[in-house]
């Protein structure tokens, strides 16, 4: 296995330790949003979350960094071809800290709290949305065969189709990933705080989110197998072992919920977000984007992919034990102080 092959996969896992522990911020945001009007559970989610949703975003900024640093040619081309989604959720993010930042220290504010809680929570829907619909896009034109109208003589799409109907159903699919992330995330952590008067309002969420993201799972297999056939192909042969353990976790982690075995369901839940993950990778491996910009074609030079080996293995040294420290720290809702 080369060098590349080796960043790839730690690419790989930065992604999916973004998708699953940002998710569960952005799940927070969703359910935020469903629960207007109900200001204790509206306040556990911002204790929850206020000091670990900045922390995230610092997986987003590895794997940026990893893939510029060591796929140059692949960070163009998905810079290129996803320059409008990429952009919205930019946007997204940016209003969504705002939004966050604010609203804690709006209180008492009725009127601006309502405002700044509708503009988190959508701006919480749009960026898994679209991150969805892109990763769809990159792996449907990337695992099919190119026509020449599609690409170009470098073998790179001059577009991808992120509104398209497989691409907007996975959208979707990442939208109920997050939100039942951030229910179950909340069962768990409520539930050892001792705060049981809030727990089962979480748990309800958890079981109608763990069912959406059953039947998006299910509805997402069929257009793929309608709209991206390459897609299924993959899915059903290489990645088929991930597929049928993405949908077992998930039909687990509702049972779970509806047994109220929380951390049986946290669990079950990060795996079938994690069988997610690489089931997109398989479903598009070894290409990045389109037919010709592979892991080992799109790849730096050897002493730049030497390089970033060293730097990254140093960075994590330094960065996994502080993350441990935080997640440690404020591994329950804070209580409220009163004077």
């Amino acid at each position: 296995m080369r060098l590349s092959d080796f960043i790839a996969i730690g690419l790989g896992l930065a992604l999916t330790a973004y998708a699953l522990l940002a998710g569960a911020d952005f799940g927070a945001g969703i359910l935020h949003l469903t629960f207007t009007g109900r200001p204790h559970q509206q306040g556990s989610l911002t204790r929850t979350i206020g000091p670990l949703w900045e922390a995230n975003h610092v997986w987003l900024i590895f794997c940026i960094t990893i893939l510029f640093s060591a796929f140059p040619a692949a960070f163009a081309a998905l810079g290129r071809v996803l320059l409008a989604p990429f952009t919205l959720v930019l946007m997204a993010l940016v209003v969504r800290g705002v939004a966050f930042g604010v609203l804690s220290g709006a209180a008492g504010l009725e009127r601006a709290d309502r405002l700044l809680g509708r503009a988190f929570g959508a701006a919480s829907v749009i960026a898994p949305l679209l991150f969805g619909a892109s990763a769809a896009a990159v792996a449907q034109v990337s695992s099919a065969a190119r026509t020449a109208s599609a690409a170009p003589a470098g073998g790179t799409p001059l577009s991808v189709p992120w509104t398209g109907l497989f691409a907007g159903m996975v959208g979707l699919l990442a939208v109920a990933l997050c939100a039942h992330l951030g229910a179950v995330f909340m069962t768990s952590r409520l539930e050892r705080a001792g705060e049981m008067r809030l727990v089962d309002g979480f748990r309800r969420r958890g079981l109608q989110t763990g069912t959406a993201l059953l039947g998006f799972s299910v509805l997402a297999l069929l257009v793929a197998a309608w709209k991206a056939p390459s897609v299924w192909h993959r899915l059903t042969t290489a990645g088929l072992a991930l597929v049928v353990i993405g949908l077992l976790a998930t039909v687990a982690s509702v049972i779970s919920l509806a047994r109220r075995r929380y951390s049986t369901a946290r669990g079950a839940t990060l795996l079938a977000g994690g069988a997610l993950m690489w089931g997109w990778f398989i479903a598009q491996s070894p290409h990045l984007i389109g037919t010709r910009l592979t892991i080992d074609t799109a790849a730096a030079t050897a002493p730049a992919l030497t390089a970033l080996a060293v730097a990254g293995g140093l960075v994590l040294i330094a960065v996994l034990p502080a993350f441990y420290l935080l997640y440690v720290l404020f591994a329950r809702p804070s209580p409220e102080v009163t004077e």
